[in-house]
């Protein structure tokens, strides 16, 4: 990946239940809440011979939320009561013909994210201020972390049962129901292999030599999500190796499943069949399919790359309430609506 201008390279209401207890006395309510079961995986490319060892799998349970990397990638998972949000950052590689750590920006870009999402204020609509904030804190520091990366947030608003995007550059999200594509990011580039970006170019050089995208390109969505549908976010390394199709038929049997054992096991098996397509050296990969298209000359075979995957499943879980029935009954008998 590139970095320089020189360089081309639901569908149903909630259920719920009361018991009256007498007058004055009070009234129970059971329903059901959305949440996200979540698993990760990833993997480092190899950059040299005695590096092989990274391209070994490192699994992360559903309690590591803060901000992990595997290689150049990054990426954090939240969970609080209103919301559930993922998001994955690919530090852009060519930061490292600079002597410049490729990943810290990525790190630093999704640790601060990490923290704005389990603030209060937080607003689960609007991923894309998220990375505002985050990426205008990242530019107003003293001594700035330079380089740059892609990003892609998503927030899964449990009141609304709506999944908000905001994605920049590369990376993506795909959202399957029922074994097809219900929804999925486009990835946005200058030219082939030259993604949009978040940037800090170093403070004496002339901006016209970076690509210093504004988090205000990012594309936002809005989609509301019903109890089975899996929601996937990745860095470019799993869609410039493995096609739709492939991917489709690896999650086919957990669509439905809210295990989070399962889930981690079905993002173990993308993420170690993506690292063997990307050293293949015969393999007709999507980014070698996309280098012909563009004329760009490819040897051909898979793209070496790191591998960042952020699996979930959206399940249901029961929440009890219980208020006075006086007070309480005219608002308790609306039912609340879980997937419009």
């Amino acid at each position: 990946m590139a970095f320089m201008r020189s360089k081309p390279s639901l569908g149903s209401l909630a259920r719920v239940a009361f018991r009256w207890c007498g007058p004055g006395v009070g009234l129970v309510s059971y329903s059901q809440e959305p949440y996200l079961v979540k698993a990760v995986q990833g993997k480092s490319k190899p950059r040299s011979p005695t590096l092989q060892s990274a391209m070994q799998p490192r699994a992360q349970a559903e309690t590591i939320q803060a901000p992990k990397c595997f290689g150049e990638d990054s990426f954090f998972f939240s969970s609080t009561p209103k919301a559930d949000v993922m998001g994955v950052a690919d530090g852009v590689g060519g930061w490292r013909d600079r002597g410049i750590d490729a990943g810290r920006f990525s790190r630093d870009l999704m640790q601060r994210c990490f923290v704005h999402a389990q603030k209060p204020t937080f607003d689960a609509r609007n991923p894309r201020q998220l990375l505002s904030e985050c990426y205008g804190e990242m530019k107003r520091k003293w001594k700035p972390i330079l380089g740059s990366s892609t990003a892609c947030v998503v927030a899964f608003n449990r009141s609304e049962s709506a999944l908000y995007t905001a994605n920049l550059g590369d990376s993506g999200y795909v959202v399957i129901r029922n074994g097809s594509v219900l929804d999925r990011s486009e990835e946005q580039t200058h030219f082939f292999n030259m993604p949009f970006q978040l940037t800090v170019p170093p403070p004496d050089s002339n901006r016209e030599m970076w690509f210093c995208d504004d988090p205000s390109e990012a594309v936002a969505t809005r989609l509301l999500l019903q109890p089975d549908d899996l929601v996937l976010v990745a860095t470019d390394g799993l869609f410039d190796n493995m096609p739709e199709q492939m991917l489709l038929e690896m999650l086919s049997k957990v669509q439905g499943v809210h295990e989070q054992k399962a889930i981690q096991e079905a993002v173990n098996r993308v993420v170690e069949r993506a690292g063997a397509l990307s050293i293949n050296p015969i393999y007709k990969s999507p980014f070698c399919l996309r280098a012909l298209e563009n004329n760009v000359p490819y040897g051909g075979g898979g793209k070496p790359d790191d591998i960042t995957v952020v699996l979930a499943s959206v399940a249901m879980r029961q929440c009890n309430t219980v208020g006075d029935s006086n007070e309480s009954k005219g608002s308790a008998l609306r039912p609340r609506l879980s997937f419009p």
